[in-house]
């Protein structure tokens, strides 16, 4: 909208775009990548889900590349934006999934390893594509993708293991507390992308058309981008419905992320280099709702998933909170030998002994124990009228669990 409003028609400087794409990217591989020990990630990945994306992405590739070379899209050079589309449809995961993997409750694992083998694979078989099928298309845009691939992905990716390897806890600290740097780096992608792509008659084209053709191709582009993405994504949800037995529910959140999110910088760097002007009006328009469908399409999907991720984890924590009441309870009645229904010092002593059989199987000496309980003594007694009663007890547990009290 800034820029329908604004006279900056050409959008921003080709260099400078390339600049923004890469250092957001960068610094949101950075900080995801803080995260991920890829020396484990063997283990972290199972056969399961790299089958269901792999088999899914091998048969979209099949599907392309029949109706490519069939014919049935693709005449001449009016018809490119119909190609683009099934291009779009090809491409590999996004690099940025691995960032909605994090925000959606996913294994975040199967994201970053997948998208980043296909990501490496993806443009070699373009580039034979290509040469094949004699498409409008300069191989050479694909030099845009491989800088973001390298200084976006590789370099970043790099760099945030070499500190993980030095200091595991320091980087999983730091990537928690400053994480969001990472997905404000997506937003600030999307809105220079959309600023990009968005033609200036945007809304002359829509609501006072001027240039019927114009104003068509809008419209039709529109509908193009709603089927494919309807499309990736029934067909995503159908695969879980139907694997669900077989990956688990993060593995699947992971899959879903990685079968509805192409790579949509692959594929602009593929539209960079058209070297027609036939029909450019759909292909401004595709190269729009791409963009549009690809950056707030998954706000949407937020909103849902993260409500459903949110409502399950409340009740989790509810369950887990009554349970621990429960076990609370009945380890009050079993230190409170005397009935008094109060813990006293003694009584907390034996609590810590309790605590060291359930955890670490040996008791510590009687002079530790005493140490330990009364400093956990006066901690626990809350309102300080020397003993400890349920509710004391209770509101602690909760909070620390048993273990954190031989920690305090």
């Amino acid at each position: 909208m800034l820029k329908v409003a604004s006279s900056f028609a050409p959008g921003i400087p080709a260099n400078l775009f390339t600049v923004i794409i890469v250092s957001c990217l960068a610094i949101s591989t950075f900080y995801t990548y803080l995260d991920i020990d890829f020396a484990g990630t063997r283990g972290q990945v199972s056969k399961s889900v790299k089958a269901v994306v792999k088999s899914w992405m091998l048969v979209r590739w099949t599907v392309g590349l029949l109706l490519i070379f069939s014919g049935v899209l693709y005449q001449n050079t009016v018809d490119l934006y119909k190609v683009l589309w099934v291009l779009f449809w090809m491409v590999p995961p996004a690099l940025t999934s691995p960032v909605l993997s994090v925000l959606w409750g996913g294994n975040l694992y199967p994201s970053a390893v997948i998208s980043r083998t296909l990501s490496i694979i993806a443009p070699v078989a373009l580039i034979g594509t290509f040469a094949v099928a004699k498409l409008p298309i300069n191989i050479a845009s694909l030099n845009f993708f491989y800088f973001i691939l390298i200084v976006g992905l590789a370099i970043p990716a790099t760099l945030a293991q070499i500190g993980r390897a030095k200091s595991p806890v320091d980087s999983n600290h730091h990537s928690k507390n400053w994480k969001f740097i990472g997905v404000l780096t997506v937003a600030v992608m999307a809105l220079a992308t959309g600023f990009q792509f968005t033609p200036a008659t945007f809304i002359s084209d829509i609501f006072f058309p001027t240039d019927t053709n114009r104003a068509l191709a809008c419209l039709q582009q529109l509908g193009f981008a709603i089927l494919v993405f309807a499309l990736m994504r029934g067909l995503a949800v159908l695969t879980l419905v139907f694997s669900q037995h077989w990956i688990s529910k993060a593995e699947a959140q992971d899959a879903y992320i990685l079968l509805v999110n192409p790579n949509f910088f692959l594929w602009a760097a593929l539209f960079s280099g058209v070297s027609t002007t036939a029909n450019i009006d759909a292909l401004k328009y595709t190269a729009f709702w791409a963009a549009l469908g690809f950056f707030c399409i998954p706000l949407g999907e937020q909103v849902l998933f993260m409500a459903s991720f949110t409502n399950e984890m409340l009740q989790e924590t509810m369950r887990s909170s009554r349970m621990a009441t429960e076990d609370i309870k009945k380890l009050f009645s079993q230190l409170d030998t005397d009935g008094s229904k109060a813990l006293e010092k003694a009584e907390i002593i034996e609590l810590l002994g309790l605590i060291e059989d359930m955890t670490t199987g040996e008791r510590s000496s009687q002079k530790a124990r005493i140490y330990i309980a009364d400093y956990l003594f006066n901690t626990l007694d809350a309102d300080k009228n020397g003993s400890v009663d349920l509710q004391e007890l209770e509101d602690y547990l909760s909070t620390y669990g048993l273990v954190a009290n031989l920690n305090v």
